[in-house]
């Protein structure tokens, strides 16, 4: 099974905020995340920036805040 690590990236530097997450939408300006324990996690002011589908990677890069 190939599970995302889910990063927001910010100046450079990447925090790892989710992981084993199996499903990811983007709801109006939120970004929400389901775990494979179904667990939910949404992020505000962020917007993707990349997947590495080889290495089961999203980055998030955070938004500017307008």
């Amino acid at each position: 099974m190939c599970l995302l690590k889910v990063y927001v990236e910010e100046d450079n530097d990447r925090k790892l905020v989710a992981q084993d997450v199996v499903l990811i939408s983007k709801e109006g300006e939120s970004i929400k995340m389901r775990g494979v324990d179904f667990e939910e996690k949404t992020l505000t002011n962020v917007d993707f920036f990349s997947i590495d589908a080889l290495n089961s990677v999203l980055i998030l890069k955070k938004g500017n805040g307008s």
